[in-house]
């Protein structure tokens, strides 16, 4: 399971600060994939997103943790972070729903998070819902003034998970913000609900099959 510290959000006007990240701005972020049009396709195009609305100040990283392995990770100053990860696995003889259970969903619980699940059919196929609320999991910390101190404290985040299987692959796209005091507040940006911000994000995501490097 990779380790989550951390659809599409419109944002319908462009000032106070924030502004389209585009294409040539993305491109300098130094990502392996191909950057065109507003879309991020792999490295070996087995798969491509739509970039969601970001703030400025936002970053595009994509990154090769272990063989055969993907990351693509999005971030902005609204405390928000879009996931997309490629990883190696097999399902066996078990149900897509079955191993997520099995291998995410328990490890979750043992961590003491409330998961709700569930199963979805979407463009790319069958995909499992996970949603749970983690404490200070959120991509952004606040400072508070405690005892004439300042004292810098990690957000708790809510976050929400798409899991698809194909052709030997997992896929995940996972959406984290910030919630509670100190999270950031813009009425121009849908921040939340969770569920329904990851759903418009998996609308732009596409499987597109296998390719050598």
């Amino acid at each position: 399971m990779l380790h989550v510290t951390i659809g599409l959000v419109l944002l319908i006007f462009s000032f106070s600060g924030c502004a389209w990240i585009n294409q040539h701005r993305l491109a300098d972020s130094r990502t392996e994939g191909r950057i065109e049009n507003n879309i991020y396709t792999s490295p070996r195009q087995s798969f491509r997103i739509r970039i969601p609305w970001l703030s400025t100040n936002a970053t595009l990283r994509d990154e090769r943790p272990a063989p055969n392995t993907m990351l693509v990770t999005m971030k902005d100053d609204l405390c928000r972070e879009f996931v997309v990860s490629e990883q190696p696995g097999f399902l066996g003889t078990q149900s897509l729903q079955s191993w997520v259970d099995t291998h995410i969903v328990q490890d979750l619980k043992r961590l003491g998070f409330e998961v709700r699940s569930k199963t979805l059919t979407t463009r790319n196929g069958t995909a499992i819902s996970l949603r749970y609320r983690a404490p200070a999991a959120a991509p952004c910390s606040r400072t508070a003034e405690v005892d004439g101190k300042k004292v810098v404290t990690k957000l708790d985040g809510d976050v929400g998970w798409y899991v698809y299987h194909r052709d030997g692959l997992f896929y995940r796209l996972i959406y984290v913000v910030g919630i509670g005091p100190g999270a950031p507040d813009v009425w121009y940006v849908n921040r939340e609900p969770v569920d329904d911000v990851l759903a418009h994000f998996a609308e732009g995501f596409e499987i597109m099959g296998t390719q050598d490097d």
